[in-house]
């Protein structure tokens, strides 16, 4: 683990009536999206209690490294009585715990106002949340009147909307519908790049496809720590295999008789096949599906054992009993197609050539993430980070001047461009206009304002240039369009609304001009659109731009016309040829070399070379992609 520590653990003991509640327990607790897994009675809840003050250690201790102070009573909020802000109107850490803690007097949007810290904007993000988690036919209901998964939902967006540098939220969504769950995880995991987020859960599948960094617990102690990768690709035992996933456990002595190439320890369904083969000692007893994977009951014809089962991926034949058969082991199947979706291609799955990180000056005791990028044309990196700034840096990291943006306590900016002229343009999002700025970051001009008028915004979010030193301004919030201003501000048309039909959009986060073309990504629609400078659909061949992307966010050029995407949802960068064909992808989601964690942004210099916001890294990542 090679992030900054949020909370240290160590030789944690708590009493129970018959055994430990926590016992012995040493860990540390990262920045990011960090998962506590394990079963009813695992230890789950206790821990967060004390991570939030709610309870005091019996024994031993509790650190967090980034604060000046350990955590108390007076740190988390939520549960027992409406919260206080710190001087700075946002609070270090929100808690929401098992029962949601709501607060009967308070209706559904005085949940969310009571919470968020004060200044302009408030009822527009207010708006924004019950309209994510569904609640907005329910914001003037009172929380008795509520069902379970409503109560669910409104707990997790009240946490959001605290802006907490932390939140912590035990069994989260459990009790919500797949498809509200999925939106509410869409919007967490917004939200945890810019903040960090513990969680408690029993479902593998949450951990595997939402934390970057996983704690297994199990009656009281900790089993196991690490990424969800590593947890689940090489679990250290029995129960950390079968807490993580669904699996097949082989005692070292028995991998000879059933798996080819022998293999023992722990089978994820998805890297093992049943084939069959006559000849074969291994006789099917039963077949039968499992859900996603299959069971199959397997006889060793040998040993005269009793039939086992297997967990295998679907197979196309129902193998009748007394088929002959194999189980042949898939090693070229890889834990992102169980846990994003997404299914590599040898062919365009290219490693970096060489590969620099940085991590942004400190403001403090705060370690700033970036969120959005650029490289300026004399080889600068311009870095919007998410604490206000603008940084000015070289291509190794090095800082050669910054400045604060105009107002930045309601919310950050997400995304700069450099015009032509030299001009900076900074989509100031959640102060709803365009903050122009000179090379040394004095305030030219400032347009837009908070609607859904023309040259008015919701949530402005991405710019682009073309040779007429035009404006194109990507919004999300419900407006979802892109609007067309003179190089002074003036509001020349509008194209596009929100849905997901042709030329309309779902967050529309990243936005470049070329060629009377104009290259959007469009983030929840998992799609680039491609249109002219009027939003008309361009013809494209067949297939182009349709490998899958997973949440793109950002989209750069190159002079020869390559188009970059960053997937903040997948931890890579696809590129594509200027009329979509599918050249390359590079990336994993996690904290290593070649890895990137929810990245918010990147950009191409002249020379060829990426450089990625990775926001959930906090660091910038600068990549060679030739030699």
């Amino acid at each position: 683990m090679n992030k900054p520590c949020l909370w240290r653990l160590e030789h944690i003991t708590q009493p129970g009536r018959t055994r430990p509640r926590l016992d012995d327990v040493t860990l540390e607790i990262p920045v990011g999206i960090t998962a506590l897994l394990g079963p009813s009675g695992s230890g789950k809840t206790s821990l967060l209690n004390l991570l939030v003050g709610f309870e005091r250690a019996t024994s031993g201790t509790i650190t967090r490294p980034m604060e000046s102070q350990p955590p108390g009573c007076s740190e988390a909020a939520g549960g027992l009585s409406a919260p206080s802000a710190s001087q700075s109107g946002r609070l270090p850490l929100f808690w929401s715990p098992a029962d949601h803690g709501l607060w009967p007097h308070l209706t559904v949007c005085e949940h969310l106002r009571s919470v968020m810290p004060g200044g302009a904007g408030q009822d527009v993000t207010i708006d924004h949340l019950l309209k994510q988690f569904d609640l907005a036919s329910l914001a003037s209901v009172f929380p008795a009147t509520l069902s379970m998964g409503e109560r669910n939902r409104l707990a997790v967006a009240r946490a959001i909307a605290s802006g907490a540098d932390v939140i912590v939220l035990d069994e989260p969504l459990a009790h919500v519908d797949a498809a509200r769950r999925d939106q509410g995880w869409q919007a967490l995991r917004e939200f945890a790049a810019e903040h960090s987020i513990i969680f408690a859960t029993q479902q593998p599948e949450t951990a595997l496809q939402y934390a970057d960094w996983l704690i297994v617990l199990n009656a009281g102690r900790v089993l196991a720590t690490g990424t969800p990768q590593e947890l689940y690709d090489s679990p250290p035992d029995q129960t950390v295999a079968a807490l993580t996933g669904p699996m097949t456990w082989l005692p070292a002595r028995e991998a000879e008789l059933w798996t080819t190439p022998p293999h023992s320890g722990c089978l994820r369904p998805e890297r093992l096949a049943v084939v069959e083969q006559p000849g074969s000692p291994l006789s099917v007893a039963a077949h039968r599906s499992a859900g996603v994977f299959d069971a199959v009951d397997i006889a060793h014809l040998q040993t005269g054992d009793i039939a086992r089962t297997f967990l295998t991926t679907p197979s196309r034949t129902r193998f009748a009993p007394g088929t002959a058969v194999v189980l042949r082991l898939l090693w070229t199947l890889l834990i992102a197609i169980s846990i994003c979706g997404c299914r590599p291609n040898a062919e365009t799955n290219i490693a970096p050539v060489a590969e620099r990180t940085w991590s942004l000056p400190a403001d403090g005791t705060k370690v700033p993430a970036p969120r959005g990028i650029t490289a300026g044309p004399q080889g600068e990196i311009y870095v919007l980070d998410n604490i206000g700034r603008v940084l000015v840096m070289d291509d190794k990291g090095g800082l050669t001047r910054s400045w604060w943006m105009p107002e930045y306590s309601v919310g950050k900016p997400e995304r700069l461009l450099v015009c032509r002229d030299g001009r900076l343009a900074v989509a100031d999002t959640h102060y709803h206009r365009v903050v122009i700025f000179n090379e040394q970051g004095e305030v030219l001009t400032m347009f837009g304002r908070r609607g859904s008028g023309p040259g008015e915004f919701e949530y402005p979010v991405a710019i682009a240039e073309d040779d007429r030193d035009n404006l194109y301004v990507c919004e999300y919030g419900g407006n979802d369009r892109v609007q067309i201003f003179r190089p002074d501000g003036t509001y020349v048309s509008t194209f596009g609304s929100f849905g997901t039909g042709p030329g309309q959009f779902q967050r529309p986060s990243g936005i470049v001009w070329r060629d009377k073309k104009l290259y959007i990504v469009d983030a929840f629609n998992n799609r680039v659109h491609v249109c002219d400078e009027t939003g008309a659909a361009v013809s494209l061949p067949p297939g182009a731009f349709s490998a899958e992307l997973h949440y793109p966010y950002d989209v750069s050029l190159t002079e020869e016309g390559t188009v970059y995407v960053v997937e903040y949802g997948a931890g890579r960068v696809t590129w594509f040829s200027n009329d979509g064909k599918l050249l390359g992808r590079t990336g994993t989601t996690g904290g290593g070399t070649g890895q990137l964690y929810t990245p918010w942004g990147l950009s191409v210099d002249q020379h060829g070379s990426v450089f990625v916001a990775d926001t959930g890294n906090r660091r910038v990542v600068h990549w060679m992609l030739k030699k």
